[in-house]
């Protein structure tokens, strides 16, 4: 009896440990934009895609459970909501009367759980289901942790990398399509679980980590980019690997990528192959810098932990070098670091290009940026931070005496290299 009464409770134990049930919340609107509201125990790996016939939005939430099944009539522009449970997976299915623009749920921690938050907008203007591309941005280091450190001229990383993750974030979150976020927005401690977490709480369609190193010989220098596997590609890679795994903070209501990756191997592998993808457009932009020294002119290959998502494709890159003078002196001018971002930006471009799944905004119909001038711009600044000659702006927009002025949307077409 007692026997029994103990595998009970072990089995309780193990329900209580490994269940993770969802439940419908409800819906706030304000201004036509629509808040849906979920629950969860824990975070949760969630896929999402869209659908234009019929106009939906199909949420599965794996290795959940639901609370109640439920198929919920809903007011315009939502027509209903329903649930379905599929292979210890929850689905939820949200249908529309018209298409919307929508953004990939954000997994916020409350004192009881997770609060699952989809945030919906319909008008006039939409006229297909569509989302814009979150890019998940991580400045390394930062707070108590400087990163590495340059005697001889006292560059920091951690000031590095946070001055590039915000030239990137800029250019980013000026340009319509792209939603930007930043991993630390101030100079902030950061443990490491709590970047790569950032990528499961918002969704991130993918994930760029700046860095930079030193060496002990000041001749070594340049740039290159990372992507992930547990072995090293060269001595270089291994060693940065070590340096790279620092601080881990676990918690209780954080999802287990380590878990995941046998778990869903599919999903794994196609994440590898896009992290590869990604690097490759970005390094090709940085061949094309003139003012960027290569360290490496293949993607590298280390294990890096902050890279370790499941599903989404990840990269980082090591800037430079602040040990060498030439790096150190590029990467503290504005103008070195400003061809970094744009480097970045440029390959993340190019990389949506090709990966445009969930009908993303980016670009219109004939492949047009549109960039919406902010205070103090000047067209020379625009011109260099998207890589295209100012004439072209200029035509392309019939601006007169290079005349641009705050709130101006602007056309911009990008070359790919594969154009070049």
């Amino acid at each position: 009896m007692k026997k029994n009464i103990i595998a009970v409770l072990i089995f309780s134990l193990h329900q209580m440990v490994f269940s993770n049930q969802l439940d419908f919340v409800g819906i706030n609107e304000q201004n036509k934009v629509y808040n849906l509201e979920f629950s969860l125990e824990k975070t949760a790996l969630i896929l999402s895609q869209s659908s234009n016939s019929p106009f939906s939005i199909s949420l599965e939430f794996k290795e959940t459970s639901l609370k109640e099944n439920f198929n919920l009539k809903q007011n315009y522009p939502i027509k209903n909501i329903k649930s379905t449970m599929s292979e210890g997976n929850s689905i939820i299915e949200i249908f529309f009367y018209e298409p919307v623009m929508w953004q990939k749920p954000q997994q916020l921690k409350n004192e009881n759980g997770i609060t699952v938050s989809l945030s919906l907008e319909h008008s006039a203007k939409i006229k297909k289901m569509t989302r814009e591309a979150l890019v998940i941005i991580d400045a390394g280091h930062g707070g108590r942790d400087p990163g590495a450190v340059a005697k001889s001229n006292n560059v920091m990383e951690k000031d590095i990398t946070f001055l590039i993750a915000n030239e990137l974030f800029r250019t980013l979150e000026d340009t319509d399509g792209y939603k930007p976020i930043l991993v630390r927005e101030d100079d902030s401690f950061v443990y490491l679980d709590q970047r790569y977490q950032a990528i499961r709480q918002n969704s991130g369609d993918i994930f760029v980590s700046i860095h930079a190193d030193a060496f002990s010989l000041p001749s070594v220098k340049g740039a290159a980019i990372y992507v992930w596997s547990e072995d090293a590609s060269s001595n270089s890679a291994k060693n940065l690997s070590s340096k790279r795994i620092s601080s881990t903070r676990v918690d209780e209501f954080d999802f287990d990528e380590d878990l995941a990756r046998s778990k869903y191997p599919k999903i794994y592998q196609n994440k590898k192959n896009k992290s590869l993808q990604l690097g490759e457009k970005i390094l090709d932009q940085l061949k094309l810098d003139p003012y960027t020294h290569l360290h490496k002119k293949r993607i590298e290959f280390a294990d890096f932990r902050v890279l370790k998502s499941v599903d989404t494709p990840s990269v980082l890159i090591e800037s430079g070098f602040i040990s060498n003078p030439e790096d150190a002196k590029r990467l503290k001018g504005k103008p070195g670091r400003r061809m970094i971002a744009r480097s970045l930006f440029l390959g993340i471009n190019n990389y949506f290009m090709e990966n445009n799944e969930d009908d993303f905004y980016i670009f219109d119909s004939k492949g047009y940026l549109t960039y919406t001038v902010q205070k103090g711009d000047i067209l020379s600044e625009i011109a260099i931070r998207f890589g295209v000659p100012v004439m072209d702006i200029i035509n392309t927009n019939l601006i007169r005496d290079e005349a641009i002025f705050p709130g101006q949307r602007i056309k911009i077409k990008i070359l790919t290299t594969d154009n070049l």
